[in-house]
């Protein structure tokens, strides 16, 4: 979001809900309704799911984010059959085990490019045989590479 889009909204949010349509505090409306067709769209949310023994779950794959075990394998680990873990997964949070991990992974490589890790220590950390694999990777989930998603955003800072 850029400073002008934030501060559009904190100052939007501070209006009076009765405001004066053709005034001042309109026009402030009207731009941030402009500002808000032409914003990017990101589909980096993560959800955590309510159930115990999926917040299980997503803390060991928080905590392991490089442990690539099938999904059989994870649904034990949490006292689950692999069934019943794709069904209460789809339910609380709306994706599949595949999805919420490769969404996990796209949440902690960004964190962690941002802080100035290399794509290779990124990819390496997250499990990947190669760069090349995570950015792929990366690539079908965002729409760019890393590199590129990177520059993007620090030129709407």
């Amino acid at each position: 979001m850029s400073r002008f889009f934030r501060e559009l909204l904190m100052r939007a949010n501070a209006l009076p809900d009765l405001y004066d349509v053709d005034g001042p505090d309109g026009r402030i409306v009207s731009v941030l309704f402009d500002e808000l067709a032409v914003a990017p769209v990101e589909d980096l949310c993560l959800p955590i799911p309510g159930d115990p023994r999926l917040k299980k779950l997503t803390d060991l794959l928080i905590a392991a984010p490089a442990d690539h075990a099938s999904v059989a394998k994870w649904a034990s680990r949490v006292a689950l059959s692999e069934r019943s873990l794709s069904r209460l997964l789809a339910e609380e949070v709306g994706m599949s085990f595949g999805r919420w991990r490769r969404q996990l992974h796209i949440v902690l490589a960004l964190r962690r490019l941002s802080a100035g890790q290399s794509v290779q220590a990124v990819a390496i950390d997250l499990g990947y045989e190669s760069a090349s694999s995570f950015v792929t990777m990366f690539r079908k989930m965002v729409g760019k590479p890393p590199s590129r998603y990177l520059l993007e955003r620090s030129r709407l800072r």
